[in-house]
């Protein structure tokens, strides 16, 4: 070969070499070219394989998402439900509304609630679904009635037929009894404790529940208790909001006509202070009476009298509310105040004295009044006593027929007072002067006897208020 190329001349050699040359590069281009499809070939199978996953993956997404919404809806209805059942007051509208969550949830067609009466602890329908009402009538069942719903009494625990089966000792139990159990669970009163009520599921659609849904059950169950018992201390404040009512009304007719609105609220706030009975108290006590009745009874005849005194009382009751005494009663044309009682204030004897001036100042406008009816020869004038000290105070009389009064030595000074006063005077005793001196001006009088009493009592004659 050495011979031959001597024998080539030196362009020849070079033409030989670049031929050489290209088809080497053609052999590389050509390998290359196969090795550009076989990864051509194996990045369309990647991608084919990408996209598969991809829409893999977006079907599981889609799958996951509908799954998701499905249940946060259910989710959201059962949330509703329970909601509803919670804050529901009525007893009916919590049982349907129960009863609806257990067909939608757990397949039950017919449920009902049991619950027990308070005296004899016999179990009756508060209320059911798929029950007609001679069912419901017929249902009385007591803890020892050998049954599902007799176990769930006396275990107080929630019973489920599923359980019950794989247990020897109780499944004998099934299907005995009045009614038919797939589920029972207690529900409680939350104050003691004891048992309120059975839920019961007598039929369901399938027998298959899973734990979660017995989980669900007693979940329901729980829900009701407390429904139950917001329901039940409702009717309680209820009950109480009536008896409230009754006790106002009996105060108003008791005190309304005679005190003024500051006490009728005081009393509104403790009626327990109008029980049949009495207590020791200080009070002031004003009695006052009208001079020379008989005579102006011979002037008038009934109507008249009846017209004139209601007027008169009209007018004196009005000053004793103005100054938070209460009326203590009429005795013919005679009034009796007490001050302290039932409500005690700062100012009690001062209001006392206060209102004896206001009722003598008020006669003189009385009187004139009704001697433009009468005529020239009417008088009408007043005495009144004011004394205090220790009484009996309280609901005196029997428990149809009672009465709010103070009795006692205190009582009878007042009214010794009011019938030696003078038309148109107020005397007081030492006792009221002493309280109020610095408030009052009076003129010392000679002391009185009054029966019961050894020592007389020391009087004065109330002028006026100091200025």
């Amino acid at each position: 070969m050495r011979e031959c190329f001597k024998n080539m001349r030196v362009p020849d050699v070079i033409i030989l070499l670049l031929i050489g040359f290209i088809l080497f590069l053609v052999k590389k281009i050509f390998e290359l070219s196969k090795k550009h499809d076989e990864l051509f070939l194996q990045n369309q199978k990647f991608a084919s394989e990408v996209y598969k996953i991809k829409n893999e993956v977006r079907e599981k997404t889609t799958e996951m998402t509908a799954k998701t919404t499905q249940k946060t809806v259910k989710q959201s209805t059962l949330f509703l439900k329970i909601k509803k059942i919670v804050s529901s007051l009525d007893p009916q509208d919590i049982c349907s509304t129960l009863f609806e969550l257990l067909e939608k949830e757990l397949g039950a067609t017919k449920s009902c609630i049991l619950l027990a009466e308070t005296k004899t602890k016999i179990f009756r329908v508060l209320a059911s679904k798929g029950m007609n009402g001679e069912e419901e009538r017929k249902i009385a069942i007591t803890s020892h009635e050998q049954s599902l719903i007799g176990l769930a009494i006396r275990s107080n625990m929630l019973i489920d037929i599923n359980s019950i089966e794989k247990e020897q000792t109780f499944s004998a139990l099934i299907g005995r009894g009045q009614l038919k159990t797939f589920m029972a669970a207690p529900v409680h009163y939350s104050k003691t404790g004891e048992i309120m009520g059975i839920l019961n599921i007598c039929e369901m659609e399938s027998i298959n529940y899973t734990s979660d849904e017995k989980n669900l059950f007693n979940m329901v169950a729980s829900i009701l208790e407390v429904a139950l018992n917001n329901s039940l201390l409702y009717e309680n404040q209820l009950e109480e909001s009536e008896k409230r009512a009754l006790e106002t009304e009996k105060i108003k007719e008791i005190f309304g006509k005679y005190v003024s609105s500051q006490i009728m609220d005081e009393i509104l706030n403790s009626p327990e202070s109008l029980e049949l009975g009495g207590s020791n108290r200080r009070i002031t006590i004003l009695a006052s009476d009208i001079r020379g009745f008989t005579k102006l009874s011979e002037m008038l005849n009934p109507q008249e009298m009846v017209a004139m005194l209601n007027d008169y009382f009209s007018v004196m009751t009005e000053i004793v509310n103005m100054n938070h005494g209460t009326v203590d009663k009429f005795i013919g044309d005679a009034m009796m105040v007490l001050f302290g009682a039932p409500v005690a204030t700062e100012n009690d004897v001062f209001n006392s004295v206060r209102t004896a001036l206001e009722m003598q100042d008020a006669i003189k406008v009385f009187e004139d009044k009704w001697r433009d009816i009468r005529g020239e020869n009417w008088s009408f004038n007043i005495g009144i006593g004011i004394s205090n000290g220790e009484v009996v105070v309280g609901n005196i009389g029997s428990n149809t027929r009672m009465e709010y009064t103070a009795i006692g030595d205190n009582v009878n000074v007042a009214f010794r007072l009011e019938s030696i006063a003078p038309g148109g005077s107020v005397l007081i005793t030492e006792s009221v002067f002493c309280e109020i001196k610095d408030k009052i001006t009076v003129e010392k009088m000679q002391p009185v006897t009054v029966k019961g009493r050894e020592q007389p009592v020391q009087v004065y004659k109330l002028l006026g208020l100091r200025t």
